[in-house]
């Protein structure tokens, strides 16, 4: 049975408090419906996934902002992610055609003679001193030693959501330092 806007409406004031079950709880009550908006917006599951996780960092992040005269708690939250999921539509399509994805250049970086790589690797390990540390071994663990996001999730010891932001986040960096 869907909740009433008065529950989520609590769910959402006890998060502000940093209740962490009410967070829990309002997650689990809102997630599905969210996640199918992103999807609709982005069409992949797995950047939905990620978006989805962002919203609720920042629902978490930005609970106490919420007002109950401006709208529902859904309208609200399907505002985050929809502007999430836009945003990075919009990161998508700025990259410009024919330029490769940073991750495509990674692959390629780590599969390549040395004779090859020169220019290139210089670009790429500057722009990678850019990246915040985590962000830095995230991506290069998952790019050029293979490891997938659930081993870096142990590694880190961090949710997988997380360390899924993590790469995204520097990939983009990465990307905007290289298009630079």
């Amino acid at each position: 049975m869907p909740e009433s806007p008065l529950q989520l409406q609590e769910l959402i004031r006890r998060t502000a408090r940093r209740d962490q079950a009410a967070f829990a709880d309002l997650y689990a009550k809102t997630s599905p419906k969210l996640f199918g908006v992103a999807l609709r917006i982005i069409g992949r599951r797995e950047i939905a996934e990620e978006i989805l996780q962002e919203c609720f960092v920042a629902v978490w992040q930005r609970a106490a902002d919420f007002d109950p005269q401006r709208g529902s708690v859904m309208a609200w939250l399907i505002s985050i992610v929809r502007h999430g999921a836009i945003d990075q539509r919009r990161r998508q399509a700025s990259r410009p055609e024919g330029s490769a994805a940073p991750e495509e250049l990674l692959y390629n970086l780590a599969g390549a003679d040395s004779a090859d790589r020169g220019a290139e690797l210089r670009s790429v390990q500057r722009c990678l001193a850019e990246l915040d540390e985590t962000s830095r071994q995230a991506v290069l663990l998952a790019y050029l030693y293979g490891f997938t996001r659930d081993e870096l999730a142990v590694r880190f010891a961090a949710p997988l959501g997380t360390v899924k932001s993590w790469i995204r986040r520097g990939l983009e960096r990465l990307q905007q330092c290289l298009d630079a």
